[in-house]
């Protein structure tokens, strides 16, 4: 009997034969991990950081820790292992992502920036009424909206158009505070700002050489349920559409033009240097998003596990797909590491984590939801008569 040595492991292959095994691999190994150099080794064990009620998710929130929401409560749980509950969230789907060092999340409900502080993430325009009065603007066509300044944010806002006539003013009315009034010329297109808005404004002479307005026609970043942190951008997804916020203004996108429609669903989208990858019925590379150059092509023929997205230190990314571990580079170049030799089941989601003990990385990936099996099972059939 030959000695199986345990310091040559080759992968694991379940597609050759078993008398046509490879030196050194496996069909299936349990509770085991492989080191770089190819050894062997019982799998680490692990350490309980607390019990959970309800963990519905985990988010990375760089040096400052994790973020766990457990039931309705959103906890920062730093490395020391203690806790500081941050929020109470609704129930229903958390979505989350690093982005500037701030943990952008949201749910149906909520919409929220964690940092030192808890801020509101979206920032909705306020509603404001326009009509007319006795007095002595220049008779034309006059642009009018109103913004809210918040955090530093400013809000999106849709002007409203409104005719001057011989003998008449502007009186714009909106509630509430930290309000921004702007205001065009007689028949201009730029609205320039006119001051803080109160309850009731009276426009007699709009001035044109103030801040102009940026926000017009914006609106807060919609409700996504994966969310990830490109370069300057956010980018989200809900079911077919993918959405991308404004250039460093990650409160507001372009309903026009900021989002792309694919054939189905988006189950996993993932940021590198030179774009994102997007993964639907096939993989997509999106490179120059948020420019007038962005760019779409196919790098993979079929689509990924939901929520197996992980990022390596190496500045690419991996997931898991019906053909195994993909591989995927900065450039747009995908890699299937082990498409020629496993043929592994799949699920409808999982999760997936990057590891490193002793010097050894890995990436680990967990299946839920409903098995479909190996690709390479069979299935037959036969009619039976019983007398």
């Amino acid at each position: 009997m030959s000695v199986v040595r345990r310091d040559q492991f080759a992968g694991s292959n379940n597609i050759a034969k078993p008398e046509r095994l490879p030196e050194g691999a496996v069909v299936d190994a349990v509770n085991m991990d492989f080191t770089v150099g190819g050894k062997a080794e019982l799998r680490t064990g692990f350490s309980k950081v607390r019990d959970c009620s309800n963990a519905r998710a985990i988010f990375d929130m760089g040096s400052n820790g994790l973020a766990l929401v457990d039931g309705e409560d959103l906890i920062r749980v730093d490395q020391s292992g203690s806790e500081t509950f941050i929020a109470k969230l609704s129930a229903g789907h958390v979505a989350a992502t690093l982005h500037n060092n701030l943990l952008y999340l949201n749910t149906a409900i909520e919409s929220i920036v964690v940092g030192e502080t808890v801020e509101q993430w979206s920032v909705e325009p306020p509603a404001f009424d326009v009509s007319l009065t006795s007095g002595n603007m220049a008779v034309g066509l006059y642009k009018v909206a109103v913004t809210k300044l918040a955090n530093g944010k400013e809000s999106g806002c849709i002007p409203a158009v409104i005719s001057v006539g011989q003998g008449q003013s502007i009186v714009v009315s909106s509630a509430g505070s930290g309000n921004r009034l702007y205001c065009s010329v007689a028949n201009g297109q730029t609205l320039y700002y006119q001051g803080t808005a109160s309850h009731s404004n009276y426009i007699a002479n709009p001035v044109d050489d103030t801040e102009r307005l940026e926000t017009d026609m914006l609106q807060p970043f919609p409700f996504c349920e994966i969310l990830d942190s490109h370069k300057g951008l956010i980018v989200g997804a809900r079911g077919r559409f993918l959405f991308y916020s404004m250039p460093l203004q990650p409160h507001l996108f372009n309903p026009e033009v900021n989002y792309i429609q694919f054939p189905c669903d988006i189950e996993l989208i993932a940021s590198v240097a030179d774009g994102v990858y997007v993964c639907a019925d096939k993989t997509y590379f999106i490179s120059s998003i948020g420019s007038d150059n962005i760019s779409q092509r196919v790098v993979l023929d079929f689509g990924a596990v939901k929520g197996t997205a992980v990022k390596l230190p190496n500045k690419t990314v991996a997931w898991f797909s019906k053909y195994g571990q993909v591989m995927a580079g900065p450039e747009g170049i995908t890699e299937l590491i082990n498409k020629a030799s496993y043929s592994p089941e799949t699920a409808s989601d999982g999760a997936a984590g990057f590891l490193e003990h002793n010097g050894n990385q890995m990436i680990t990936t967990s299946m839920r939801g409903e098995q479909k099996g190996s690709r390479l099972q069979s299935n037959d059939h036969w009619d039976l008569e019983v007398i």
